[in-house]
């Protein structure tokens, strides 16, 4: 068992990658470890995490099946999930992307280009905190007349959502959900009269397509999409960005050639991924590395150890833009994240912006960014804060 003091999640680094590379070397000695700050057991190879994820009927999401968010489709297994992972991937089509690609690279150029004005900036705080929330408006079809409040409310239901169990969280967490749902509601129900040419009129399209509509269906599945997305877009750039200014010979390669984004977004996403890990619920009594879980237990399937297992990923401490092999960080199996096509847009469209207009971006020498597990305040790998000097 590892003591809460020296658990490998209470630990920080200037390097996005220290976490996943400190787990993975515990998995090399320990391939199931009971760790007492995460209250469960961590499996750290990737061969066992991988398999795990794929076998929905022994490890379930349902343990997310929090309050309102109960219908949400992480939460669901079998028959119901399949329909709704459906409905999803309709209004994630590649067709759609596209369109929404249009709507994300003029926002990206604005937010990030702004910085060009500037010597010195945090990427969080002065450009990427808000990035996500604007995005999402615009995707949706509405002004962006929420401000501060929309992202006050995404924050105290994030939180909530992370400690279900927690008094202190709950009530502010309810209150904030019931007054986010009940804005997305009138935007559904809106929209629902003569759904356009945006994320909501696709959504709104997906689901009558499989008779399955209701303002409540559809108001939980665009409340969730922004949950889901709106922190962990947030970090995914800062992971995505810090990866290529902590390995200059790769930021040169995509300096150089702006084909090779995907290919860095690719491996930031397995290097640097902010999805440390996923907890599932035990379902039934089973055995991972000689190790017995018991039906009714939760078990946390680290991820970011998986990524810098050697058996799958030889190298793995080195950043490698010609990695080929793929990753975890949007999951794996029947609950794969169905939104990882809209957050590689916005990380590409970021990116792509952040490098026109600051080519000599770089990391603050005096101001190393702190990278650790509850980065603000969510139960995700990342950083508040990445002090960049901008070359003015």
């Amino acid at each position: 068992m590892i003591a809460s003091a020296d658990s490998v999640f209470r630990r920080r680094s200037s390097s996005p990658a220290a976490f996943g590379s400190r787990l993975a070397a515990l998995g090399r000695e320990h391939p199931v470890v009971f760790d007492e700050f995460m209250a469960a057991p961590l499996v750290l190879r990737y061969g066992d995490v991988s398999a795990a994820l794929r076998d929905t009927a022994t490890f379930s999401t349902q343990l997310y099946a929090v309050g309102p968010m109960s219908s949400a489709m992480v939460a669901l297994d079998g028959a119901e999930h399949n329909r709704q992972r459906r409905i999803h991937n309709r209004f994630f089509s590649a067709v759609a992307s596209a369109r929404y690609a249009r709507i994300v690279a003029p926002i990206a150029e604005r937010t990030f280009g702004a910085l060009a004005a500037k010597s010195e900036a945090d990427l969080v705080e002065d450009a990427g905190a808000r990035y996500p929330m604007e995005v999402f408006l615009a995707l949706l079809g509405v002004p962006n007349e929420l401000g501060d409040q929309g992202l006050q409310w995404v924050r105290t239901i994030v939180n909530w959502l992370g400690s279900p169990m927690s008094e202190e969280v709950a009530g502010p967490g309810e209150r904030a959900f019931a007054e986010l749902g009940a804005y997305t509601r009138r935007l559904v129900e809106r929209e629902r009269e003569d759904p356009g040419d945006n994320l909501l009129g696709e959504v709104v399209r997906a689901y009558l397509s499989e008779d399955a509509y209701s303002p409540e269906t559809v108001t939980v599945a665009v409340v969730g999409l922004l949950l889901g997305g709106f922190e962990t877009t947030i970090q995914m750039l800062s992971a995505t960005t810090a990866s290529l200014l902590l390995n200059p010979e790769s930021l040169g390669r995509v300096r150089a050639d702006a084909g090779l984004i995907d290919a860095a977004i690719d491996e930031a996403f397995r290097w640097a991924n902010p999805s440390a890990g996923l907890y599932r619920l035990v379902r039934r009594d089973t055995r991972i590395a000689g190790t017995d879980l018991a039906a009714g237990s939760t078990v946390y399937l680290c991820i970011a150890a998986a990524h810098f297992d050697e058996q799958s990923y030889p190298d793995a401490e080195r950043f490698d833009l010609d990695r080929r092999g793929g990753h975890l960080g949007f999951g794996f199996g029947p609950h794969y994240c169905v939104g990882a096509p809209l957050a590689r847009i916005e990380v590409r469209a970021a990116l792509t912006a952040l490098l026109a207009a600051c080519p000599d971006v770089c990391l603050d020498p005096d101001s190393p960014p702190s990278f650790y597990y509850g980065a603000r305040g969510f139960v995700q790998h990342g950083t508040d804060a990445l002090p960049v000097l901008l070359g003015r």
